[in-house]
């Protein structure tokens, strides 16, 4: 008996039996029926991979130099702010809009994201590349430049 045979005869057949089974379980489970895939409206382009930004954290991206950034309550720096908001956070987005890496805003660091902020924000995207719609999320906390104690101008990683 050759292996090819043995696996014929003696394992594939009792698979066979159950593909069926796993197969229908695998579509319920992801969501597919009769070979159609649904699939998911796309995410906006500042969806952010952690949540709102509510806290500030130190980022140290060498040694003896740091800045300020927001973070969501997980640490998360690819976090989410925009209009509306009230927080520390949104006190480290406008001391990072008003230093002369960003835009030299001029905004008074108040914590309350309002229209000035907003327009800021709108200035620093269109000078970094990303999407220009005031909202600070994932993608332009990546393209952001922040200046450190060093007084050099980084970026989140």
């Amino acid at each position: 008996m050759t292996f090819s045979k043995f696996m014929t005869s003696a394992s594939a057949e009792p698979g066979r039996a159950r593909w069926p089974r796993i197969a229908a379980a695998l579509a319920i489970a992801f969501g597919l029926a009769a070979g159609s895939v649904v699939a998911a409206a796309p995410a906006p382009a500042q969806a952010a991979n952690g949540g709102y930004c509510s806290k500030q954290v130190i980022y140290y991206p060498s040694a003896g130099t740091y800045f300020v950034v927001p973070a969501d309550s997980n640490f998360n720096v690819l976090c989410r702010l925009d209009s509306g908001a009230n927080s520390i956070a949104v006190k480290a987005l406008q001391g990072g809009l008003n230093s002369s890496c960003a835009v030299s805003a001029g905004l008074a660091v108040d914590g309350v994201f309002g229209p000035a902020t907003r327009a800021a924000l709108i200035r620093a995207q269109q000078k970094f590349g990303v999407t220009a719609d005031g909202i600070y999320g994932p993608n332009t906390a990546r393209a952001f430049k922040w200046k450190t104690t060093a007084g050099t101008c980084r970026s989140i990683p």
